[in-house]
């Protein structure tokens, strides 16, 4: 299966470099989104798990033209949060998401993710979804020394990054993979970032369909996301050097604590 990266063993780890988890479920307009009343209903349905109402976020696009100049204002998003910061739901006129930075476990965020959706579906409603996606996010800390990152990422990942022999410095690569499995996709952006001013190694996966579910929380659409975690985690273990993996703290699942990838 192209969402299979081979056999791995089964840990969290004490220093995971997850950075961000964001689900994103696509569906149809439902023009009662665009108003603050539209969106009530699903605001008090959630509000126990998530009672912080966060301003809502708008965008708007520049159009030009031969003679023209034309500003187009976006549906808003409104987003919910959780008493501690650490989840955010989000709600526009078509799509729900769910995101967090504390990420830890498949089994929290699918279980606070089908709250959310059966929630939109007893107040919203929605049509059944036309894009599915499951994305994390990972920072890979390093000295900075281009050459080290061969001891971290394979070089099948690192591209252009494993030739050590530039006439110059190397201050800015990036590189995308997809993989195709039946309706779903991976896709995966890494490359060098610098976060808080130190050197890193970003490496983005987004799973996702375009075939349609029902947003209703039930097993076949959770089933899908656990699905698509599950590949993302086996190809961050392909990907990553197991001397790197030894530095992150790695222990069986379920002996202590620890963020699971």
């Amino acid at each position: 299966m192209a969402l299979d990266f081979g056999t791995h063993e089964d840990v969290v780890f004490e220093r995971a470099p997850l950075v961000s988890v964001l689900t994103q479920i696509r569906f149809p307009p439902v023009l009662s989104l665009m108003s603050a009343a539209g969106v009530a209903g699903f605001q008090t349905a959630i509000r126990d798990s998530y009672p912080t109402m966060l301003p809502a976020q708008r965008t708007a696009t520049i159009a030009m033209g031969e003679q023209t100049v034309g500003v187009e204002q976006k549906a808003p998003t409104w987003r919910m949060q959780s008493q501690d910061g650490n989840w955010t739901v989000g709600v526009a006129a078509d799509f729900i998401s769910l995101e967090t930075p504390s990420y830890s476990s498949i089994d929290e965020f699918l279980a606070r993710c089908a709250e959310v959706l059966r929630a939109i579906h007893r107040t919203i409603r929605p049509a059944a979804s036309v894009r599915v996606g499951l994305r994390k996010v990972n920072l890979l800390r390093y000295d900075g020394e281009q050459e080290n990152l061969s001891s971290i990422v394979r070089p099948e990942v690192l591209g252009s990054l494993a030739v050590r022999d530039f006439p110059a410095p190397l201050t800015n690569y990036f590189s995308q993979f997809e993989f195709t499995e039946d309706d779903n996709k991976l896709v995966v952006r890494c490359g060098l970032v610098i976060h808080d001013d130190e050197p890193g190694f970003l490496l983005d996966c987004d799973c996702f369909t375009e075939r349609p579910y029902p947003i209703d929380g039930r097993d076949t659409l959770i089933g899908l996301l656990r699905h698509f975690s599950d590949g993302i985690t086996s190809f961050f273990h392909w990907s990553i050097q197991d001397a790197y993996k030894r530095q992150l703290g790695p222990r069986p699942r379920g002996a202590g604590e620890g963020v699971p990838k």
